[in-house]
């Protein structure tokens, strides 16, 4: 020990706590029941009527005639153009989670606004599949009467019912 040491006496510390938001944290934790309250659904919500409603010219219902190609039947080859686009609209929000988090969290953002918005890219990751994805192709007789070989593309209606709706959590 130093001569003197034990004589010196410790200046007075004043430490002031300001905060520039004192409700943050109520905020922050509002935010976060509501992020966990609602959910996008991408395809043929029933939520979104006229999506569920619509029907060919022939009659068939546009979200029975999807639901039948993707998981297929004895009759039609499966062509999971939900499945396939479910991987990539899982990688494109978790990338728009990471893009966005912070803004949600400072309350710049919405978790609505973020799932709308994902929604309607999501919308586009699913009517891109529809036209692009590897299938097997139509029969010739269907090929014959459709005049292409490219399944799941006829009137456009599929694609043109791709919708998507921010709802309350189902699960």
């Amino acid at each position: 020990m130093l001569a003197g040491a034990h004589e010196r006496e410790a200046a007075p510390v004043s430490v002031q706590i300001r905060q520039k938001n004192p409700r943050w944290m109520e905020q922050f934790k509002t935010r976060l029941k509501q992020q966990c309250k609602e959910e996008v659904a991408v395809g043929f919500p029933k939520e979104a009527g006229k999506a569920i409603s619509a029907h060919y010219e022939n009659g068939a219902s546009v979200l029975v005639v999807a639901v039948l190609n993707n998981f297929g039947t004895e009759t039609i080859p499966r062509r999971p153009f939900m499945d396939n686009a479910a991987h990539k609209l899982q990688e494109n929000f978790k990338n728009m989670v990471k893009a966005t988090q912070k803004k949600v969290n400072s309350g710049e953002l919405t978790p609505r606004t973020v799932l709308k918005a994902a929604g309607l890219e999501s919308e586009g990751i699913v009517r891109d599949e529809i036209t692009n994805g590897n299938f097997v192709p139509n029969s010739p007789a269907t090929a014959d009467a459709k005049g292409s070989s490219r399944p799941l593309i006829d009137s456009g209606d599929m694609r043109k019912y791709v919708t998507s709706v921010v709802r309350g959590r189902t699960r």
